[in-house]
């Protein structure tokens, strides 16, 4: 008798807490141009906390490209996933997220479009201050941001150490994926959280707003410029980890 109590409240235990198999994976998807450590001080605070993150590596050769590798990524995971992007990496999710493991958005100083936006009328409707002359483009059609330009409107609020080093490993996309549109919104379907960066100069902080009123993400404001993943590790971590929690 004594054994078959013991049992039976140890498979009560095991039914009424998630195991580390339910916890959604956090797969953390950079902007547009950006190599993924740009992640890496927020990854790091979510490991701390016992969770499990990785980040994706985009090609920037096409945005269904990056889709592809971000769907490529939550198969390799295994179990549920919350998909957190960061400015152009919003695209992404958005559109990678039409998956049965995914359970949650996350939008960090990014785009959240709907069916037939694309990066290039998403920030016309509302310019950033970022230079109109931004932009060096290759013969054969991939762009990258100006070095002045970066430091100036990309790499504001962090030390001068990250934006010498963000300037300088910058990867080359193509220009086609401006006016890519995107085929799935899936924050119709899925709860969604946002980090609007309110110092930004890369994505004008009151279009983050717009977006997010939209999509009706739990939106948090931080005054920060457009890579706060690195000057603001702590909050936009904690609010992961909200998203997290909410749908364990």
């Amino acid at each position: 008798m004594k054994l078959l109590k013991t049992a039976m409240v140890a498979l009560a235990v095991m039914t009424a807490s998630p195991t580390l198999a339910d916890t959604p994976k956090v797969l953390l998807v950079p902007g547009i141009g950006m190599e993924g450590s740009a992640w890496r001080p927020v990854l790091e605070k979510l490991v701390e906390k016992g969770l499990e993150a990785r980040i994706v590596q985009l090609p920037f050769t096409s945005m269904s490209d990056d889709v592809s590798a971000t769907r490529r990524a939550i198969k390799l995971v295994e179990g549920p996933v919350v998909l957190v992007g960061h400015s152009y990496g919003g695209m992404v999710i958005t559109q990678a997220a039409q998956d049965p493991a995914a359970k949650a958005l996350v939008y960090v100083a990014a785009f959240q479009p709907e069916v037939g936006d694309s990066l290039a009328s998403l920030n016309a409707s509302m310019p950033s201050a970022m230079a109109a002359d931004a932009l060096t483009i290759s013969e054969d059609g991939y762009f990258t941001v100006k070095h002045d330009v970066w430091l100036k409107d990309v790499a504001n609020g962090i030390s001068p150490a990250d934006a010498a080093y963000t300037v300088r490993a910058q990867a080359a996309a193509n220009a086609e994926i401006m006016t890519e549109t995107a085929k799935i919104a899936a924050w119709h379907d899925l709860p969604a959280w946002s980090a609007v960066a309110t110092l930004d100069r890369t994505v004008s902080p009151e279009l983050q707003k717009w977006m997010s009123e939209r999509s009706g993400a739990q939106t948090i404001e931080i005054a920060a410029g457009h890579l706060v993943q690195m000057s603001h590790p702590n909050e936009v971590a904690e609010l992961i980890e909200r998203a997290v929690a909410s749908v364990q």
